[in-house]
Order: structure tokens, then sequence, then C-alpha cells
């Protein structure tokens, strides 16, 4: 009998959020250039006050055998070292979430720092992606994050309070009606319903931790329900970014560099470095495998020979990655070798025209 592939987890919000907090569930795109626009934010959180579905995530069990270590959002202080679990499908959705409901900034695709903020307005149940008029708006709490960190810090009481009592003022000053008792009692249901949604429940697959991994590269790259195109490159940077972050770390900003104009740096004329290019440069560096699949195996501690997982394997992998890596991103390596694609460039360009002449 066929072994499923995977198992349905009855999960909610708030439950994968403190996952990503604790770091039991790996999500790369906290790190790596986020590509939702906020208002595609916002729609997601009027989908979820509506009780509208806004799909499901996707999770890969890791080994069995690696050791979760005790050592929170936004931070590398996590509670395990290693994650448990993966995100292979709702990266975008999951980040969106952890980022605009408790403040944690991300990077969008010029790997500039980023802080989703996404407006709430008790009164009405309106979301808006934030902007300075709102800000001043009396009627708007213009961060959502502020209510969610209320409620940690055990201080959503004095949040409502000092809403009102702003609101009132405001109110005074343009000698219009305080609010009533029923609008004061709608504003605490409606910030109340806001804190609910860490209770939406979130439909959850985990695949098992012992599938091939070709079936799960397969799968993470032609699964697309967050709008996101998906490919080998994706996947064996999310690798890192949960097993090596650091590493992960140095690849973004290798690439956030050769954006920027300056001198000892990866800036050049020719090209915008993507991760992916210089993941597949160290992959065929430090492997001699042009196939990516095998990366997948290295990258999570398989031996090839044994077909067993072990900590001690992937570190010994990621060792090589990341040794081919420093040659990859050596920077006299590196501009010599786009000296070498602009003088072939220029030497085309010249027998072209010598033809044409």
């Amino acid at each position: 009998m066929t072994k499923e592939l995977f198992k349905n987890i009855p999960s909610k919000v708030g439950d994968l959020v403190r996952g990503v907090e604790s770091g039991r569930i790996g999500l790369p795109d906290l790190q790596r250039p986020f590509v939702w626009q906020d208002s595609k934010v916002r729609e997601l959180f009027d989908s979820m006050l509506r009780g509208y579905p806004i799909g499901y995530i996707m999770l890969w069990e890791s080994p069995a055998n690696y050791e979760s270590k005790k050592n929170s959002i936004g931070s590398n202080d996590k509670t395990y070292v290693e994650a448990k679990e993966l995100v292979i499908d709702g990266q975008q959705r999951l980040t969106a979430l952890v980022a605009s409901m408790y403040g944690v900034k991300i990077v969008d695709k010029n790997f500039a720092e980023h802080e989703i903020r996404i407006s709430f307005n008790p009164l009405t149940r309106e979301f808006a992606v934030f902007t300075s008029a709102l800000e001043k708006a009396p009627e708007w709490i213009s961060k959502v994050s502020d209510v969610f960190l209320a409620k940690e810090n055990n201080t959503i009481s004095t949040l409502r309070r000092r809403y009102i009592r702003e609101l009132n003022e405001s109110r005074d000053k343009k000698d219009m009606n305080r609010l009533t008792d029923a609008e004061e009692d709608l504003i605490e249901n409606n910030i109340n319903a806001l804190l609910n949604l860490t209770d939406y429940s979130l439909p959850t697959l985990e695949i098992s931790y012992d599938a091939p991994e070709e079936d799960v590269a397969d799968i993470f790259v032609r699964v697309n329900s967050g709008g996101q195109s998906l490919n080998e490159n994706n996947f064996i940077q999310t690798l890192i970014s949960v097993y090596e972050n650091s590493t992960n770390d140095r690849i973004n900003q290798f690439c956030k560099e050769s954006r920027i104009p300056r001198d000892g740096t990866s800036y050049n004329n020719i090209l915008a470095v993507e991760p992916s290019h210089l993941i597949r440069m160290a992959v065929g560096l430090g492997f001699r495998r042009a196939r990516l699949r095998y990366a997948y195996m290295l990258l999570r501690g398989k031996d090839l020979d044994t077909g067993k997982y072990s900590s001690e394997e992937r570190q010994k992998n990621l060792d090589t990655f990341k040794a081919a890596l420093e040659k990859v991103m050596n920077l006299n390596n590196w501009h010599s070798f786009l000296n070498i694609i602009g003088e072939a460039g220029t030497s085309i360009k010249i027998k072209y025209l010598l033809k044409v002449l």
C-alpha cells in the first residue's frame, strides 16, 4: 500500500504565527524579497474578517532525527535552533500575517527594509493601507500591529480607552456628538473581532519528512496558490534560509550591493544579481552536479550512498556549499568574470559592425 504523502493538520493563524516566532516553523520570506503589494495584505485581512477562505498552508516535516534545541519574532533568538517544519506553499500569506500583525520588517524586491502597515477602523470594520493621513485620523488605528502587540502585553484595555478618548476629543473640537454607548460597544466588539483573527482556521497540509525530495521539489515548483511563481532555485534558497540563515543573509547582501554604485562591492553595470544566480553557481562548483535535484538532498543532510539523514551530513554539505559560495562571491573572481563577459560582448559587437560595413 502506497504511503500517503500528506496529512491534514488543523491549524489556526495564531498557532502558525507562534510557530514562526519560536523557530519551529521555518519561514524564509522573512529574510528574502517579499513580492506582495501592501494592498494585497489589506485584502487578506478583509477576507479573513469576512470569513472568506484565503487558501491553505503546506508544510514539510524535517527529518525525524534532527534535534530541536532550546536556546522571538523578527530576531534570530528562536526557541528552536532548527526548524521542525518548513513552509512549502503559503510563504507570502504567512509572511504578510507575521509581518503586519507584529510589526516585523521585511525586505522588498530591491532588498530595502519595509514595514507592512495596515490600518483598521473599529467603527466601520474597514482595513486600509497605512498613510500619513490615516495616522492623523482619530477614527483609524494606524497599525493593526499596535492592537496585536497590546494583546501580547496585556494592554488592550488601555489601547481601547485611549482610542475612545482621542476620538471623543476630536469630535468635541468639531462640535460633533460624543460616542454613544452603542458605538463604544461596537468599537470593543470590532477590536475583539480583529484580535480573534488569530483563531481563524487555516487549512494546513504537512508533507512527511521521508517524502522523496524530488516529489517535494516538484510540489514546491508547481504550487502557486499565493500568486508567486516558484522554481528550483527558490526551493534551495528556502533550505538555506532555514538551516543556514547567516549564509542566506550574505547572499541577499551581495545581491543588494550589486544594485548600489559603490567601490569594493558587487556593483556592476551588467547584472543586478539575484540569489538564484549565486545558488546555481555554488551548487555547480561545490558539488559538480548540474542537476539541482541532488542539491535538495545534500542540503537536507542526506547521504547519497546510504540514503540516511543526519545533522552531521547536512552540516558537511552546507560547509561544501559555503566554500563554493565564497569563491563565487569573492569580489576579485566576480569582477574578473564580469570583465570577461564585458570584453566578450564588445568583441561580438565589433565583429557584427565590421560584417555590416
